[in-house]
């Protein structure tokens, strides 16, 4: 094995080991050797994209497929990176050039099925994974996952339960099809098959560390708080080093109102795995719910080393900046006056008024909400949820709306003052992408819990269909949003609060990072919205 060949196997092994740092510096050695190598390039491309740098993945990609553009790995990449990032164009002009260069091949059917789903054109995703099935030279699990999720989104839960159930039967660790299943029956029925899948599963194989994983995070979401506490007590006194259930043993303890156990398995979690995000800030929530905002601080410092556009771990810095004093730090980051802004809508052509296309848009709305209760993962509670990029619909008036909300939030935008040094600031564009939009209706005694948006930047809520008893004038706050509270008490500290009355056919921004979560309200009524995050377009 020649010098620049044991080079380039160290690279992929600390790849395939996640050290993309390291793997990132050996690429950018052997591309000094050969910068046109098209396996460097990919390779550090996802080393690139891992490290949440997506435009230099895709550069590095493009450079590849430049010079050899029949490397179909490089191509492969940058279509699932395109998907990822929202840039649906470009991804079907590298599907096409797939399809020119593998005809006979699933993959290209594939990965168009996973765009026509991005794009809510269930139909068309369906004849394309249907496609990638014809050209299957055996079963694939991954093909059939996907046609699950297509039959799902075409509400054809019948299929859909079919599909995943025969997978969990031949591949009972498949935690995707898993994961799919439970949901349905959590949010469709019949609610009392809910982890039975898991159940059986582990009938067959009890010492599944991903099962049981997944098992004890479904029992968690679903409020059964002692079976989680037992099941992960059992696994860490078998398996000390199994760092996820030491975690999950603390998130358990921390909800059953167990501070110091929760501790003490927060601790042993960060001190396996360190770089993990979720363990360290979660050990700072509980060291801030115990007082001790500086070694919490320290935590949220070494999230922000390596993430310092993590909104959680901005939230959580504004807090315990305020708590140790330092209030001009703690205000510059949640500059309520300056960073909450409401705006109206503008009603588009063919509408006399705002009142009008939301009233149309309420209809269309309420249609799309068929799950019976709220999702196991999301902060709505008494109250229902879309599934799926609700812009990716084609229904023309939703098409309006997101045109009015990108048009509310370029004024947004704009009026923003400019400061390359805060990290809300720093990443001003008027070029946008959404990363998310979908609706949420609310019913009596509905509301979100407190909650920021990990995976915006900017985020909305418009106002769609308010109950009458939602007023201006109400000095309880029923309905209304409010910014700053946690959801948890912390000791010494006051957070500061804003709220705001919601109005129908208004915009509510605000950065991603502020904590948010809505009074509930009494009597009858839907409180309907269509909240949305956005980030800068690269």
């Amino acid at each position: 094995m020649t010098d620049v060949q044991k080079l380039f196997q160290e690279a992929v092994n600390s790849f395939r080991t996640e050290n993309y740092c390291e793997a990132e510096l050996q690429c950018r050695h052997l591309l000094r050797y050969n910068a046109k190598h098209p396996d460097v390039l990919h390779i550090l491309a996802l080393c690139l994209q891992n490290q949440h740098q997506p435009k230099a993945a895709a550069e590095n990609l493009k450079q590849a497929l430049k010079h050899h553009p029949h490397h179909c790995p490089s191509r492969k990449s940058l279509i699932a990176l395109y998907l990822q990032q929202d840039q649906y164009e470009l991804a079907q002009q590298e599907i096409d050039a797939l399809l020119q260069d593998q005809p006979q091949h699933f993959e290209p059917y594939y990965l168009q099925a996973l765009l026509f789903r991005k794009l809510g054109l269930a139909n068309e995703a369906m004849e394309a994974i249907l496609r990638a099935k014809q050209n299957l030279q055996q079963p694939s699990p991954v093909v059939d996952y996907l046609k699950a999720c297509i039959y799902y989104d075409l509400e054809n839960y019948e299929k859909t339960e079919q599909i995943l159930q025969n997978l969990v039967r031949q591949l009972p660790e498949y935690i995707d099809a898993h994961v799919a299943l439970n949901k349905l029956y959590w949010e469709y029925g019949p609610h009392e098959k809910f982890l039975e899948s898991f159940q059986q599963a582990l009938e067959r194989l009890p010492q599944s560390r991903s099962l049981l994983f997944s098992f004890a995070t479904h029992q968690l979401m679903a409020g059964k708080l002692e079976e989680t506490l037992e099941l992960c007590r059992n696994v860490v006194d078998k398996h000390p080093k199994w760092v996820e259930f030491h975690h999950l043993l603390g998130v358990a303890y921390a909800r059953n109102h167990h501070p110091d156990k929760a501790l003490e398995a927060y601790l042993v979690a960060v001190k396996l795995n360190p770089k993990n995000i979720r363990h360290q800030l979660d050990l700072a929530i509980n060291l801030m719910r115990r007082g001790e905002y500086k070694t919490a601080l320290e935590h949220v410092q070494a999230v922000a080393k390596e993430h310092p556009y993590n909104q959680e771990m901005l939230a959580y810095k504004a807090l315990c900046l305020q708590a140790l004093g330092e209030s001009d730090s703690s205000h510059s980051l949640n500059n309520y006056q300056q960073f909450v802004k409401i705006i109206e809508l503008q009603p588009p052509a063919g509408y006399e008024s705002i009142d009008e296309f939301m009233q149309e848009l309420a209809d269309i709305l309420t249609g799309m909400h068929h799950n019976t209760q709220h999702p196991l993962d999301q902060s709505v509670r008494h109250g229902t949820q879309t599934m799926g990029n609700l812009f990716a619909n084609k229904a023309p008036i939703i098409n309006q709306l997101k045109l009015m909300i990108e048009q509310a939030a370029g004024d947004y935008i704009r009026g923003l003052p400019d400061d390359p040094h805060h990290p809300f600031l720093q990443r001003k564009s008027e070029r946008i992408r959404f990363t998310g939009a979908w609706s949420v209706c609310l019913k009596e005694q509905g509301f979100h819990t407190n909650h920021v948006h990990p995976e915006g930047w900017l985020s909305c809520c418009t106002y769609i269909q308010l109950p009458k008893q939602i007023t201006q004038d109400d000095a309880t706050q029923a309905g209304w949003i409010r910014f700053g509270d946690p959801g948890y008490e912390l000791p010494g500290l006051t957070p500061v609060i804003d709220a705001k009355c919601p109005q129908v056919g208004y915009c509510v921004f605000f950065p991603s990072y502020f904590f948010h979560g809505t009074v509930p309200f009494s009597g009858q009524g839907a409180r309907i919205t269509a909240p949305c995050d956005i980030s800068p377009q690269w």
